[in-house]
């Protein structure tokens, strides 16, 4: 008998409590199982089980040995898994979350294009800001800005995101343009109000020459819990913003914002996809991950993101 299969039933006789259960698990007979188990003892010097007529019980040589079996075949079967799937498509469904300013412009258009490419995985897809679970709500993967408390997640950094105050042509036309963070007392500012706190974000600045961040309320008399909505309002010339690269570049590469206060922009933040730690990914994390690597890219080369 060789040695794995040895293992294997040895594994099977401690977890079931006697040999004629683990015999009848594993497709043999009490003895074949006795045999397999005297043989390992006997190999290794040690007395692993204890035998009565009607149970068996580890020894506590046998109990450290069987914790490192159960563990060597726990990832053999992981290896097997993993292997007879890598030729297979992802399959399955595949829960997700993401920033909601973030996810909605940027990730929501390109899905279909990633659920044509695996035609046969289902998305399930949530956007907000709150600290998710995975383990116990399910989820595959999420993507967040900044850096993450939870530790026990593997994460994968994607690009960095980098604050900017801006305001449309309009506004800067009939306003004094702030040329230090103490001026905006003067200015009208659009505020956003963060949805996990209810109240305005202070906007971020560096001391000048520094990467030592300061934040700082700023005065404004309209306030939205909504990015898209706050953007609009700068654009038609409400005020000025304090938003993330990858929601107003666009209006800023067509001239319909332009930046201010550039040498006080705080650093950049990074943006990183979280999933479980496994040692063998589900296709259907490995295919997004990938996916997700050629859409970053992408969005780098627009300069939407750095």
């Amino acid at each position: 008998m060789d040695r794995l299969t040895s293992l294997l039933l040895f594994v099977r006789a401690a977890q079931q409590g006697n040999f004629t259960a683990a015999a009848r698990l594993a497709g043999t007979s009490p003895s074949s199982i006795s045999r397999a188990v005297r043989q390992l003892e006997e190999r290794l010097g040690v007395r692993l089980l204890n035998r009565t007529t009607r149970s068996i019980a580890l020894t506590e040589e046998g109990l450290v040995f069987f914790e490192r079996c159960r563990q060597i075949l726990g990832e053999l079967e992981e290896a097997e898994t993993v292997l007879s799937q890598a030729h297979l498509a992802p399959t399955g469904t595949l829960k997700l979350n993401f920033p909601a300013a973030f996810g909605r412009m940027h990730i929501s258009p390109a899905l279909p294009r990633f659920i044509e490419r695996y035609p046969q995985l289902q998305l399930e897809v949530g956007f907000d800001e709150r600290q998710v679970n995975l383990i116990e709500q399910g989820v595959d993967a999420i993507v967040r800005i900044g850096r993450s408390p939870d530790s026990s997640l593997q994460m994968r950094p994607l690009a960095r995101a980098r604050l900017i105050t801006c305001a449309a042509p309009a506004y800067l036309a009939r306003t004094r343009i702030p040329h230090s963070p103490a001026e905006l007392e003067d200015c009208h500012c659009l505020n956003f109000v963060l949805p996990q706190i209810g109240r305005p974000r202070e906007w971020q600045f560096s001391k000048e020459g520094s990467t030592e961040v300061f934040t700082l309320p700023v005065p404004g008399r309209l306030s939205f819990d909504d990015p898209q909505a706050l953007l609009a309002a700068a654009v038609a010339g409400g005020g000025l913003i304090q938003m993330y690269n990858f929601l107003v570049w666009p209006a800023i590469a067509s001239g319909t914002l332009i930046p201010v206060l550039e040498q006080f922009a705080p650093p950049s933040v990074p943006i990183s996809v979280l999933y479980p730690q496994k040692k063998f990914l589900p296709a259907r994390v490995g295919a997004f991950l990938t996916f997700l690597d050629e859409l970053v890219d992408g969005l780098r080369k627009q300069h939407i993101l750095d």
